[in-house]
């Protein structure tokens, strides 16, 4: 039978995640990994969801650190003169080509409520940035009728701002210690109006008519008003506002649940125009902007610091995942802020120094490995597929295949902090290999969508 998922479970689902972060009852970490190059040009594959692309990850996972903060997101759209943005609609399933959101330079979020038109009903660019933080409504002198909705913060920003997504949320209780931004999204929300006629959009611009018809909004709730307009030369219907009221916002009424639209008068028509009632959210918009803007997505944001120790540098990885309650190599929860997942050997001579990247291979056991880090005497190293799991033996002699490294091994096997075949992968992003230096930060912003 058809069935669909709506996105009130997609918005459910992200914010259990979200829930998940905030209450500390999993743990989030990001993992970077894979130092070996992907083929022999290195082009980077696109990761497919099977568990050797997960066990592949585990394989050369180098170090995880713990996710510092999280938020749900939503597309960013920009504002930008000359572009047609598209209107709030509640027969609109996900997001429509043109955006019916903005954010302005000012980081200021603002929802369309009313695409411009000309005379004739043809939508035009905006070309007015709307600005300001009024509670209601207001329409810009390019015809288009904007909603402030939240201002995103520049810590927010920073945190959770992409190129592609903006943070989004639901401002909760403030005190003393909260931001004008806090206080105004807060303010925004509680002077939502519930059951509010957002726009009237044209269904059917009937024929015959002389004069502008009369609008009437029918239904549960009162006081939306509407003016129409037509086109003298075509005796059709093309342009419905809401009515600007004294104070620039427009008399959208409230209280409704249902609402039709009824046109009368306009001459005698040869045939009836149509139309239809957007409504907002049940709550009213502004409520929530998670609904408003249909936020199914989540952002887990990490820091990776030059002062990270347990992060290799001068060398790359490929792999950058989300993993979930990651344990410690003794079964424990890992909740350390930064921990390294690769074994290491250590050796009781080196007679030719050793190169990271090379491939190394016990003289008795055969064992092979990659080399991911060199500390003193110590080599941190990991295994996959293409070298076998073999085991390296206490005092064998070691050398690098591809290379002239030659020592004695100590210590075949130490353990590390984090078990990489522990946790839940939920997340894989296969990239162009990233080398770190010591002095080199990188703000990974891993983004999930349902």
């Amino acid at each position: 039978m058809p069935a669909v998922v709506t996105d009130a479970l997609k918005r459910q689902i992200a914010s259990d995640f979200f829930e998940q972060f905030t209450s500390d009852s999993k743990k989030y970490y990001i993992g970077v990994g894979r130092s070996e190059i992907w083929d022999s040009n290195d082009l980077v594959p696109t990761p497919v969801n099977t568990p050797t692309e997960i066990s592949g990850f585990r394989d050369g996972l180098q170090s995880v650190k713990k996710v510092t903060g999280t938020s749900l997101v939503v597309p960013r759209n920009n504002w930008s003169s000359g572009s047609i943005f598209s209107q709030y609609d509640d027969q609109q399933g996900g997001y429509p080509t043109n955006p019916y959101y903005v954010m302005t330079e000012n980081n200021q979020v603002y929802v369309c409520l009313e695409t411009g038109r000309n005379i004739l009903g043809v939508a035009q660019p905006s070309s007015v940035e709307p600005t300001g933080s009024n509670n209601d409504s207001f329409r810009t002198a390019d015809g288009y009728v904007w909603k402030f909705i939240f201002t995103v913060s520049a810590e927010r920003g920073n945190d959770f701002m992409s190129s592609n997504f903006m943070p989004v949320q639901k401002q909760g209780n403030t005190d003393s210690n909260s931001t004008g931004i806090q206080l105004k999204q807060l303010e925004i929300q509680n002077a939502a109006v519930a059951g509010e006629v957002l726009s009237c959009i044209i269904t059917g611009g009937g024929a015959g008519y002389t004069t502008n018809p009369t609008v009437t909004i029918t239904g549960t709730g009162t006081g939306a008003l509407v003016d129409a307009a037509i086109d003298s030369s075509t005796g059709q219907l093309v342009r419905l506002r809401m009515r600007d009221s004294g104070a620039s916002a427009q008399v959208q009424g409230s209280g409704y649940t249902s609402a039709n639209v009824v046109i009368t008068g306009g001459g005698s028509p040869t045939l009836n125009a149509t139309a239809r009632a957007v409504l907002g959210p049940d709550s009213g918009i502004g409520r929530d902007s998670r609904e408003d803007l249909k936020s199914t997505s989540i952002m887990f944001h990490a820091p990776l610091l030059g002062t990270d120790s347990d992060f290799i540098t001068d060398q790359d990885f490929r792999q950058v995942g989300l993993i979930r309650d990651p344990l410690t190599v003794t079964g424990l929860i890992f909740n350390d802020t930064t921990g390294n997942a690769l074994y290491n050997m250590s050796l009781s001579s080196t007679v030719t120094s050793f190169t990271k990247d090379k491939t190394i291979e016990g003289a008795t056991s055969t064992a092979k490995a990659y080399i991911d880090n060199i500390d003193s005497n110590r080599l941190f190293y990991h295994q996959t597929a293409a070298t076998g799991f073999g085991t390296f033996i206490h005092g064998e002699t070691v050398e690098e295949v591809d290379g002239a490294g030659e020592g004695v091994i100590d210590s075949a096997a130490t353990l590390p902090e984090v078990d990489p075949e522990s946790g839940a992968i939920l997340f894989i992003d296969n990239r162009s290999p990233v080398v770190r230096a010591a002095a080199q930060n990188e703000d990974v912003k891993v983004i999930i969508q349902f």
